[in-house]
């Protein structure tokens, strides 16, 4: 039970990539639960050539499947006895609409459901360690929008459905904090800042993300400085426990982003929509 554990979703590029990096000599064992197993073993590959102590584990996980997120957090629960620090880092951006194999659409699918059934199966795994700590990168896009009654699935421009995403994780990490900071749980939300990835762009939308990325590139941070806030959140647990942080400075979320109805309400509808009974296996 000495060695760290860090289990991080989208480890593979962005700021997941740079934030596992800059962490891996902070921890003795790292779960990579990635969608893209390849890009996974070239990244672990990498990892153990520069930290040579590193046992790393790859776990296709992709997000937008509930089927594949319940299969991950098998594999996880069978090989591992406890996670010192989880990050909910992975996040999707699509610039046109899409909706996953559960039918839901897909930001809310991915950027929350998915993250809120992993946890909901490693919190256990995170109660079981030393250091108790779960980071969820957020996004200041929940300012622009709120929960409608049609969250899981309904319609909206880009950016509305993006921020009703990152709302939802806001809302999480709340929960969380008052359920289990008794308990001994730490958990942060971190802001990255606009980070310049190609987050949101497919094949089906190459032509319009190159233009909105051309036109927005003069305000982008690079992934190792939007990683900074994840790495502050990890290295300095106690200060940002409960809180929204961005760069080492907390951030007052909104009137909507506190509502204390709206966030059960979601959790509760949450939990229906997974036909889960208990808030977290704890």
């Amino acid at each position: 039970m000495t060695d760290k554990t860090l289990a991080i979703t989208g480890p593979t590029s962005g700021i997941g990539r740079a934030a596992t990096e800059r962490l891996a000599e902070y921890f003795d064992v790292i779960i990579l639960l990635a969608r893209n197993t390849q890009k996974a073993e070239a990244f672990k590959a990498d990892l153990i050539r520069r930290h040579n102590h590193l046992i790393v584990d790859i776990v296709e996980c992709d997000l937008s499947s509930l089927v594949s997120v319940e299969t991950a957090a098998d594999y996880v629960q069978l090989n591992h006895d406890k996670i010192d620090c989880l990050i909910n880092n992975a996040g999707v951006v699509s610039l046109t609409r899409q909706q996953t194999e559960d039918d839901f659409e897909m930001m809310m699918g991915t950027n929350y459901i998915g993250h809120y059934l992993l946890t909901h199966h490693l919190i256990k795994l995170v109660m079981n360690s030393r250091e108790k700590q779960i980071v969820i990168v957020g996004s200041n896009a929940y300012a622009f929008t709120t929960l409608k009654k049609d969250y899981f699935t309904g319609k909206g421009n880009p950016m509305h459905l993006y921020g009703r995403s990152k709302l939802a994780t806001l809302y999480f990490m709340q929960e969380l904090h008052e359920q289990f900071s008794k308990d001994g749980l730490y958990v942060t939300a971190v802001h990255p800042g606009a980070v310049s990835t190609n987050l949101g762009k497919t094949a089906r939308n190459q032509k319009i993300g190159n233009i909105i990325y051309g036109a927005l590139s003069p305000f982008f941070v690079s992934p190792d400085e939007g990683a900074e806030s994840t790495i502050m959140a990890v290295r300095e647990k106690e200060t940002w426990d409960g809180k929204y942080m961005h760069n080492g400075e907390e951030i007052i979320p909104k009137a909507h982003g506190q509502s204390y109805y709206i966030r059960k309400q979601l959790i509760r509808n949450t939990m229906a929509e997974l036909n889960l009974d208990t808030f977290m296996n704890v």
